[in-house]
């Protein structure tokens, strides 16, 4: 089963091919996108060793020459540093403008590559192989690039797309539950800012998703992704409504940063809370929420999703903490926090006008 989906920008087209076993094709798929048959795959020590042979196979198979770039993982390695290694590499490799790199990994892998791709001799081509749920249903979709500093997440960047996605849905069988977990919350976001049908769809199959049903994965892929891309189509650049796919990220992304972005969190785990607490500020702020939010929040926990903010991170952080760190997020402005919530479920909205107050009151919900 391969299921297709167009994604049209205002500066760019490309597919996003979601299937079962597909990585056993990519070379057949990679070559009608390369001006020339020569590629730089860049991973990390673990993809490669589980499926590096694979792609390596399928790109020889239809002779693509190709060299590796093996690279740390995890968010602390998401740096200028990092791009700097990569760059002096393809440059000794003598790349030119007509060769490809290949993003083989999870969303920091994704993230990258992207951007070591869009500065690279001025922009060269890229594609995505994505190999973790999150990374196939949000990271890999849309043509965000970007690199974290000390003083936040992703403030480094540019908008650059891909030339192809290739989600390979048995690529997850590796994953601890945790992983997939952080993959779901990106999923449900979709359906909590502008899918109601698919929210229940998701609601409804809950077992076939955490018992890895491919069927039912390849589905959850590839509504994730056209949702997005719905988005992406309208708002390329984030100028407006794409930043309602931030929900929950604001507060996610000062977790993450007050957690030193450690492995003890997950991004997907830190989103998991930061949805929940836009939720409840959802709420306070009186829209008609009340009696779906607990139904949400049972699903989190039926699931055992990251509900609260562990108590290792909350003994480093106060309100004020909190707060100074949610001013490096990219949507404030005028240094107003600007919030993505909720008027009901499937309806995001971005809130330039809220109770501080009640905004202060969910955060010491959650730190303290």
């Amino acid at each position: 089963m391969k299921k297709t989906l167009e994604v049209k920008t205002g500066t760019d087209e490309y597919k996003i091919l979601i299937g079962d076993n597909i990585l056993l094709s990519s070379g057949s798929l990679i070559k009608k996108k390369l001006i020339n048959p020569r590629v730089f795959i860049i991973t990390n020590k673990l993809i490669y060793k589980l499926y590096g042979k694979k792609l390596e196979n399928s790109l020889k198979k239809n002779k693509i020459s190709f060299n590796k770039i093996i690279i740390n993982d995890g968010e602390k390695y998401k740096n200028i540093k990092t791009i700097n290694l990569i760059t002096s590499k393809l440059l000794k490799y003598k790349v030119d403008r007509n060769d490809t790199l290949i993003a083989f990994g999870g969303g920091v892998i994704g993230d990258i590559v992207g951007f070591t791709a869009s500065i690279t001799l001025r922009g060269i081509n890229f594609i995505q192989i994505p190999t973790t749920l999150l990374s196939q249903v949000d990271s890999a979709v849309g043509g965000k690039t970007g690199v974290n500093t000390k003083e936040g997440k992703n403030l480094i960047g540019t908008f650059y797309q891909p030339k192809l996605v290739i989600s390979d849905v048995s690529l997850l069988k590796s994953l601890p539950k945790r992983e997939i977990l952080s993959g779901y919350a990106e999923i449900i976001k979709y359906g909590l800012i502008m899918d109601k049908r698919f929210l229940n769809w998701l609601l409804d199959n809950e077992s076939k998703l955490m018992t890895f049903n491919k069927k039912y994965l390849i589905e959850a892929v590839f509504h994730s992704c056209k949702n997005k891309a719905i988005i992406v189509r309208k708002d390329e650049k984030e100028k407006n409504i794409r930043a309602i796919l931030n929900l929950g990220h604001t507060f996610g992304h000062a977790i993450e940063a007050i957690n030193n972005y450690q492995k003890s969190l997950t991004h997907g785990e830190a989103v998991s809370i930061g949805i929940l607490m836009a939720l409840d500020m959802s709420s306070l702020q009186g829209n008609s929420l009340n009696k779906n939010i607990n139904k949400i929040k049972d699903h989190f926990q039926k699931l055992k999703m990251k509900t609260k903010i562990p108590n290792n991170i909350k003994r480093k952080t106060s309100l004020k903490k909190f707060k100074e760190t949610m001013n490096s997020d990219k949507k404030v402005k005028n240094n107003h926090i600007n919030l993505i919530l909720l008027r009901n479920l499937g309806k995001a909205y971005l809130a330039n006008r809220y109770s501080n107050r009640k905004l202060d009151s969910v955060i010491n919900n959650y730190i303290n």
